[in-house]
């Protein structure tokens, strides 16, 4: 994922000055994310069958739970940028990927496998050694 990699080192960029803080930087970028993804939904046809009674939902709150998630994942990384340096910061933020993986192994009750087992380990010692 460079644009990830690529998003990362201009939010540092943006925040060394000092001209904008961590989270102006973030409300700029995610009004062009959110302006995007609607302009996606509905290119794609996602809300053809848009009915208001799906806002209220289980999925719904997913969706709901989701956002709320991000904002508060997102908005720690943007804040971590301005703080501390991007080699350190990115890597620790990077432990997403571990908790999404055991989250889907004791939540959605995903096989959990030896390879599963290595992988993960491995991204530890990665991130343990990237961070240092």
């Amino acid at each position: 994922m460079a644009e990830c990699s690529a998003a990362t080192i201009l939010v540092k960029l943006s925040t060394r000055s000092g001209e904008l803080n961590a989270f102006a930087v973030l409300a700029i970028a995610t009004s062009i994310v959110a302006v995007s993804a609607i302009a996606y939904a509905i290119s794609s046809g996602a809300f053809i069958e848009f009915f208001p009674a799906k806002l209220v939902g289980t999925p719904a709150i997913y969706a709901y739970a989701t956002g709320i998630t991000l904002t508060i994942a997102v908005g720690s990384l943007f804040k971590g940028l301005s703080l501390g340096p991007a080699s350190v910061v990115v890597p620790v933020y990077g432990m997403f990927i571990l908790g999404a993986a055991l989250l889907g192994i004791v939540i959605l009750k995903e096989p959990f496998t030896g390879s599963k087992a290595g992988g993960l380990a491995l991204a530890v010692i990665g991130i343990f050694l990237v961070a240092r």
